[in-house]
């Protein structure tokens, strides 16, 4: 298994991880260090590359930006195909499993064995994968930069293998497609045929400690706001929700992620729970809406919940996400550019306070429920594998 180095992408396959593993199928799984511990607990043989992702702040809205993503996924592309070619040597692969991000066809290619794909988000239909800067028919002029050139040329020159385009590393193909949503929920899913796999979200249990309070959520109204690491004024944010919420009648607990500067968040009341790290799903079992930025992950966990939500989404899969909650009265959007604490409070009040935003949330949850799982989908798999290459 091959993945992108990012909690969106590693978390969603742990449940494939433990599916294969329970099988008897041997897992190998190529990422960075911090995902370690996880995937082992989940089943999988862990080897680590170099973690180029972790603590990067990237603007994919300028050229500088897109090539420094670019050659974060051309140098991990090499890193995974040295280990790979390593391992290659000692163990012959039935077939490589990877994200849409990253490596995956180039490993595909190397191993000449078959690939399947694994979906963090929703699909995208061909003619917004056009909009994207990579894509060869872009409109938007693009030219990767000397690193990445000589990285290209590395692959090739190392390896035999070069991306059939710069999308690629973005938008990798195989013969199957494992999303981690629900047909129901994918957005325009009547265009997408029976190869992909729509298995819903797992939770696998996570064994963490921690120190969070949460028997101060017991019988209380709860408002959860995590805005991952989206926003370059999250303080800034925060202070908004500590005015928009200065008189809720409840707790309202801010995940404030490790890299918010805490001299810069006012004093809050003291029925605030402000906290670098806060267990998302133990928050969520216990809270009645949830302010988040609307990445895929944090919403399939609180659909999980039943919890409706008040999306501001920033980039990436997220306006998309809030978009499909917003068809389905499952959710409340506001737009980050002219959200206030007034707007804040009364998309919170509307949420909490009209039945059907619940209705929907439960709607998708069903969704979710009958969808087939990592189980059957580990099954298929191996299946499609023997028939078609046996």
């Amino acid at each position: 298994m091959i993945n992108f180095p990012a909690e969106g992408h590693v978390n969603p396959t742990l449940g494939m991880v433990k599916a294969f593993s329970d099988r008897g199928d041997t897992v190998h799984y190529i990422t960075a260090e911090r995902f370690k511990e996880r995937l082992e607990n989940a089943g999988a043989i862990v080897h680590t590359h170099r973690d180029l992702l972790s603590g990067v702040s990237i603007k994919p809205e300028t050229a500088q930006g897109i090539n420094a993503f670019l050659n974060i996924h051309i140098q991990t592309s090499l890193d995974t195909l040295k280990l790979v070619h390593t391992l290659s040597k000692k163990i012959d692969f039935d077939f490589v499993f990877y994200d849409k991000f990253g490596a995956g066809e180039l490993v595909r290619d190397y191993l000449r064995i078959p690939g399947i794909v694994s979906s963090a988000s929703f699909l995208m239909p061909k003619e917004r994968l056009a909009m994207m800067p990579l894509h060869p028919d872009s409109d938007v002029p693009f030219k990767p930069d000397e690193k990445a050139q000589y990285g290209l040329s590395l692959l090739k020159n190392q390896f035999g293998v070069e991306p059939k385009n710069l999308l690629q590393f973005m938008n990798n193909e195989g013969e199957l497609t494992v999303v981690y949503t629900s047909r129901f929920f994918q957005p325009l899913h009547e265009r997408f045929d029976e190869s992909c796999l729509f298995i819903g979200p797992s939770f696998p249990k996570r064994h963490t400690s921690h120190d969070f309070p949460l028997e101060k959520l017991k019988d209380e109204k709860v408002l959860y706001v995590s805005m991952g690491t989206v926003l370059d004024d999250v303080e800034g944010f925060f202070n908004l929700c500590i005015d928009a919420f200065s008189d809720f009648d409840g707790k309202v607990v801010i995940a404030a992620g490790d890299r918010a500067d805490f001299k810069k968040i006012r004093k809050a009341p003291e029925h605030f729970i402000i906290s670098p790290y806060v267990p998302q799903l133990d928050v969520l079992k216990e809270a009645d809406v949830f302010i988040t930025h609307g990445g895929m992950n944090s919403v399939n966990e609180a659909i999980h919940f039943n919890v409706p939500l008040v999306v501001l989404p920033h980039g990436k899969d997220q306006p998309l996400v809030a978009q499909r909650l917003v068809e389905l009265n499952a959710g409340y959007r506001l737009a980050k550019e002219t959200v206030n604490a007034s707007l804040l409070r009364s998309a919170v009040d509307e949420v909490i306070h009209d039945d059907r935003y619940k209705k929907g949330i439960k709607e998708i949850n069903v969704s979710f429920e009958q969808a087939a799982g990592p189980a059957a989908a580990a099954e298929k798999i191996v299946n499609h594998v023997v028939k078609q290459h046996s």
